[in-house]
């Protein structure tokens, strides 16, 4: 059979080449899979494909047995939705936006893998970003993420008030902070017990004998998570009339700065025997100076960090650490958030939600003598 005879002798043969035209372009690739697809596939309604895709077939007395014909049909005909047409009809595109300060920061990736996989398997994706410690960056950033009608934002902060971010939660983008809070009464964020922690870190350290503790905080001290620790581990050792020696490192000049400090003990008003890092980089810059230094841990100088990270109980000495909650941190985040994505109301209930931390102790603050 000819090509001129599938037009003008055999009418039903006509047809059946134009609706294989349909079915396949000029280049040979399939077109795109359409719950009319599915639908005549399975043989049931449009409708009755698209209940059972948004989850409401029990809501409207779908059986298991039609679901899963349905979802059969999905996977064997390799049905992916039209994110475009789908965001058009229901004003979502499906996506979050994930804004921290580092994420080549240990704590951070973990945090970013961590929420990434949550949100995934609630059918979100996420764009993840770092601001660098910079507020007009971080400005830039979700004022990028919003541009791309993102549907939510969960940001780690560097900025000193609520009044931008508010701004941008009130005009209608669902926003949750977490790690780092702008006050009690502003908006709802996720964090750890910063404070808690660099007290169990302090309690810990003059219970093994030390005391002339040198803490090492961030030139970002103004955040909320490197404050409080910070207040909550000085406030044991002035309680016990102790005090203590506090130094700022850059967060862009964090290494030399840790070294220059190091080096520069003598210029302290007086000999620290142990080091309190507020974070695991910071701890890390101090066992690299440390080691070049030449300074034994914990002989010479007792150390505890507050983050824990894995090669933290492998290397040696092991290291003293309060390890966040970063999975309960990410799960409630992504919860308040997708409450606010329906339309919930949560700033008044929920506020500023702290989760417990744990102190782990390693050999880096045991004392030989304990």
């Amino acid at each position: 059979m000819n090509f001129h005879s599938l037009f003008t002798h055999q009418p039903l043969n006509r047809f059946r080449f134009l609706i294989s035209l349909h079915q396949v372009n000029i280049f040979g690739m399939a077109n795109r899979v359409t719950l009319d697809h599915i639908a005549r596939h399975v043989g049931v309604s449009k409708t009755l494909v698209s209940l059972v895709l948004n989850g409401k077939a029990q809501q409207y007395g779908i059986s298991r047995q039609t679901c899963d014909r349905v979802f059969a049909a999905v996977k064997e005909l390799n049905y992916r939705p039209n994110q475009t047409a789908r965001s058009l009809r229901t004003g979502k595109t499906g996506t979050i936006g994930l804004v921290v300060s580092d994420i080549s920061n240990a704590f951070y990736a973990q945090l970013a893998r961590q929420f990434e996989d949550l949100a995934a398997a609630n059918g979100y994706s996420v764009f993840i970003c770092s601001t660098d410690e910079d507020v007009e960056k971080e400005q830039r950033l979700i004022t990028m993420l919003r541009n791309r009608q993102v549907d939510g934002l969960v940001v780690s902060s560097s900025q000193s008030n609520a009044e931008w971010l508010m701004a941008i939660n009130d005009s209608g983008t669902p926003l949750v902070l977490i790690d780092r809070h702008l006050g009690a009464n502003t908006l709802t964020a996720v964090v750890a017990a910063n404070r808690n922690g660099g007290a169990l870190l302090a309690n810990h350290l003059f219970e093994q004998g030390y005391r002339h503790p040198l803490v090492i905080g961030l030139s970002t001290n103004h955040i909320s998570s490197v404050a409080e620790r910070i207040d909550g581990f000085v406030e044991v050792f002035k309680g016990k009339g102790l005090p203590c020696a506090i130094r700022e490192v850059g967060f862009n000049t964090l290494q030399t700065n840790v070294e220059s400090l190091l080096t520069n003990l003598k210029l302290l008003p007086f000999k620290p025997d142990c080091l309190f890092a507020v974070n695991n980089n910071v701890a890390t810059a101090a066992l690299q100076s440390l080691a070049a230094m030449r300074v034994k841990i914990p002989n010479a100088l007792g150390l505890v960090c507050f983050d824990d990270l894995p090669y933290f109980s492998i290397i040696d000495p092991t290291i003293t650490a309060v390890e966040q909650p970063i999975a309960a941190m990410c799960r409630k985040a992504f919860e308040l958030l997708q409450a606010k994505m329906d339309g919930a109301n949560v700033e008044v209930d929920q506020g500023v939600l702290e989760l417990p931390v744990k102190l782990n102790i390693r050999r880096s603050s045991l004392k030989k003598s304990k």
